[in-house]
């Protein structure tokens, strides 16, 4: 009888040691979908009603990056590719950033193609592939008990300072995060919220685009500062003559930037007060887009 066990105990191991290995080539397999490389990026997925993948640099190349979907027992593999050079950077204090991309109204941050639908409850999301064209960056999965070793940007920073009557006022970012600029076609209407809209600059002009030695009637000057608002908003149409008197100037033009000075007074029919701006100068800004 123990004879005739025997063959059988063989097969048993032999079958057991399939599986095992099996399992093994598996999991090489799956991890080598996570591309290696010299510098490493590092990334996660989190799902706060949508998919948003964090990672902690700005490349100029493109991302492979595959997420299950799991979701009442099943899981679901989405495919996106995040285009090169894409930085929408998301500040977490202290100079340092993570570069956030949204899986958001199943479009990808772009607005381009439309992603395959996540629908019903998902109980988790997971990166299982990621890789890029460029081989010089291998990626890191992060996950919860992992600490983030920030990306800190290399941009230019928009400064703006100046004296309104007995405060010293300043404000900085990085161009990114600065504010919006335009020039509107229609209105004649240089509009500048920056810095959050901390600060909103209102200039009518029929002239574009900015020059070097350009001076721009600036009536509309209203600020934040110190959790207090400050200055005017514009008396309509007729705001270039509400009487004040601040100007600003282009002092220096770049391909993407520009500086200015300005000084003078900001008065307005619907505010007593009367600001009285010294020492004012706008550097490093993005230069104003145009609008219709």
């Amino acid at each position: 009888m123990k004879n005739n066990c025997r063959p059988f105990g063989i097969i048993a191991i032999l079958f057991s040691l399939a599986i095992f290995f099996s399992s093994c080539k598996k999991e090489a397999v799956s991890a080598d979908r996570i591309q290696k490389g010299n510098t490493i990026i590092e990334m996660n997925v989190i799902y706060p009603n949508y998919v948003q993948i964090r990672y902690n640099n700005v490349i100029n190349s493109p991302i492979d990056v595959t997420i299950t979907v799991y979701q009442n027992g099943t899981k679901k593999d989405v495919s996106i590719n995040i285009p090169a050079g894409y930085k929408s950077l998301q500040s977490w204090g202290n100079d340092n950033y993570i570069n956030v991309w949204n899986y958001n109204a199943y479009y990808d941050s772009t607005g381009s193609s439309p992603l395959p639908l996540i629908t019903g409850t998902v109980d988790s999301v997971r990166i299982t592939a990621v890789s890029c064209p460029d081989k010089e960056y291998g990626f890191k999965i992060l996950v919860g008990t992992n600490n983030w070793t920030f990306y800190h940007p290399k941009d230019l920073k928009t400064t703006l300072d100046f004296i309104s009557n007995n405060d010293t006022i300043s404000y900085s970012a990085y161009d990114f995060e600065s504010g919006f600029l335009y020039y509107n076609k229609t209105t004649k209407l240089y509009f500048f919220g920056l810095f959050n809209n901390a600060c909103y600059i209102g200039s009518p002009s029929p002239d574009y685009p900015l020059t070097e030695g350009m001076t721009l009637d600036m009536p509309v000057l209203v600020y934040n500062w110190n959790g207090r608002n400050y200055g005017i908003q514009p008396d309509g149409p007729l705001a270039i003559t509400n009487g004040s008197t601040l100007q600003l100037k282009i002092t220096n033009i770049t391909n993407t930037h520009f500086d200015a000075t300005f000084s003078g007074k900001v008065w307005s029919s619907r505010q007593a007060d009367t600001l009285f701006i010294s020492k004012g100068e706008l550097k490093n800004a993005l230069l104003p887009y145009v609008t219709q």
